[in-house]
């Protein structure tokens, strides 16, 4: 055993100085570079490297087995505490590596748990380390004498280990990541918020805060649907009454699911025929979204679709098994009304005429069919009538630096042209037909007398002319808040323009 170095030995402030030293200088090194993990990795490797010369300058070899104090020697109390620093500075050394290759992977919050684990084992290696070398404790007998300690201990502490356990399997694993979206066996689903060594805390989607221990994760069937990205299949069924050929049905369904807006359409939605029978033909509508946060949106969208499409086409849906629907009497057993008076009466925006009204906008209106990828209004083409989509699918397409793109689509029911109609204002962009579409058209004059006794159209056209410019200032960048003076003034500007009495506003 090599005998305790002589400077320090016979000097123990000296030990006492370098130590102090040292903590002072990772104190500092702490405070500065708080936030900056790199640096802080590279303070802690210069003080572990100035330490070690230091001592090993004075003859002291801490990784080696300490030897017996020289005759004389009053320092050994500091040398115990030097190499005790050296040991502790090893380990935050080796702690800081690993935080080091956590941050080059970019997935902090996922490899948290990985990256506790390994620094335990850190510390643990060196509390034995400082054990055994600097104390001269036989570390085997120490474990032959925990033995017991151990087990008792495991046996109490069983489930709580079970659920660590699980918890590092499962992180090796990489099964999820935070923020992924999961559905776990038994119904329970929600977004991943937290992941420690007991548990993982599911956000749901009724904003409730699930948590599911480890050990019982590990041994569920997991669907991840955030992974390999986050787009999400959702499938909705349909029962109509089987009046049409159930190619036709198919048809249908497919110009419903072009016409919705929330749903990905690349890859291309699809229709499925489930059943047939004389009292029913049940179609599942199969389309992506962009994630799980929008399920709600994208299946009532493609509802209120359906149901445009629907009334368009003339069709009925068809009740659930065991349903028992009444006949019709009344009015709904009279002759359907035709088409345009229909349209008409289905458009909220004339929801308040009456059947007087109804009967002559009908009357004047023009039916226009065009084929898939068709033009209906090029851009800067200014619209003379207010056209209303009575099936089929179309879409508005903006241009935005040099470069066409799609902003918006419609559906039965949705109507446009109105900025030519009421101000004369240029089209600001292509609409185009996604699907056959037939369109039906009301000239200016013949919406003036009706304009003249309903004034409150005149507001409700401004406010859809406001909110399509809104749609496409927010597209273009150029801010938002607007909508609302907006509708005002084109409301004042579409009443200028058919000089409508304000003073006789119903």
């Amino acid at each position: 055993m090599p005998p305790w170095p002589p400077v320090i030995a016979n000097h123990p402030q000296i030990a006492v100085a370098i130590g102090a030293l040292f903590v002072a200088a990772l104190s500092l090194l702490i405070l500065s570079f708080r936030r900056d993990a790199m640096w802080r990795l590279a303070g802690r490797i210069g003080l572990f490297i100035a330490l070690t010369a230091v001592l090993v300058s004075q003859g002291i070899e801490p990784y080696l087995p300490s030897g017996e104090p020289a005759p004389g020697a009053t320092g050994q109390t500091g040398v115990y505490l030097l190499e005790i620093l050296w040991w502790v500075a090893l380990a935050r050394s080796l702690v800081g590596i690993v935080d080091a290759f956590v941050i080059f992977e970019r997935r902090p919050h996922e490899s948290r748990l990985f990256q506790q684990l390994i620094a335990g084992l850190i510390y643990l290696g060196v509390l034995l380390a400082i054990v055994g070398n600097v104390f001269n404790v036989p570390v085997g007998a120490l474990f032959a004498t925990s033995g017991a300690v151990a087990i008792i201990a495991g046996l109490a502490l069983q489930s709580t280990l079970a659920d660590v356990f699980s918890g590092i399997a499962i992180n090796l694993g990489r099964s999820y990541r935070i923020g992924d979206w999961i559905i776990i066996d038994g119904g329970i689903e929600g977004k991943i918020v937290e992941a420690n060594w007991q548990a993982v805390h599911f956000l749901t989607a009724s904003h409730d805060l699930a948590i599911i221990p480890n050990s019982v994760l590990a041994k569920a069937k997991l669907i991840n649907v955030s992974y390999p990205d986050e787009a999400h299949v959702v499938t909705t069924a349909v029962r109509l009454e089987p009046t049409i050929p159930p190619s036709h049905f198919v048809d249908i369904a497919l110009e419903v699911l072009a016409s919705c807006n929330v749903i990905l359409h690349d890859p291309a939605p699809n229709v499925a025929i489930k059943s047939l029978s004389a009292s029913a033909i049940e179609l599942e509508l199969r389309y992506r979204i962009p994630n799980r946060s929008v399920v709600d949106d994208a299946r009532n969208e493609v509802l209120d679709r359906v149901f445009r499409h629907a009334a368009a086409a003339g069709l009925k849906f068809a009740p659930a098994l065991g349903d028992v629907v009444p006949p019709a009497t009344g009015a709904e057993a009279t002759q359907p009304m035709r088409t345009p008076e229909r349209i008409i009466k289905n458009l909220p925006l004339f929801s308040s005429l009456g059947n007087e009204h109804i009967t002559l906008l009908a009357e004047k209106m023009k039916r226009t069919e065009y084929a898939a990828g068709e033009p209906v209004i090029e851009r800067g083409a200014v619209s003379q009538t207010l056209a209303i989509l009575q099936s089929g699918a179309l879409a508005l397409y903006h241009e935005v630096n040099g470069r066409e793109h799609e902003l918006v689509r419609l559906a039965p029911g949705d109507y446009f042209g109105e900025g030519g109609l009421l101000l004369g204002e240029p089209q600001h962009g292509t609409i185009r037909a996604l699907t056959r579409a037939v369109v039906y058209e009301i000239k200016a004059d013949d919406l003036a007398p009706v304009l003249r006794e309903r004034l409150t159209l005149s507001q409700e056209l401004g406010q859809a002319l406001a909110r399509r410019s809104a749609m496409q200032a927010a597209d273009e960048a150029a801010g938002s808040g607007r909508a609302e003076h907006s509708a005002k003034r084109l409301a004042d500007r579409i009443r200028e323009l058919f000089q409508l009495d304000l003073s006789s506003s119903r």
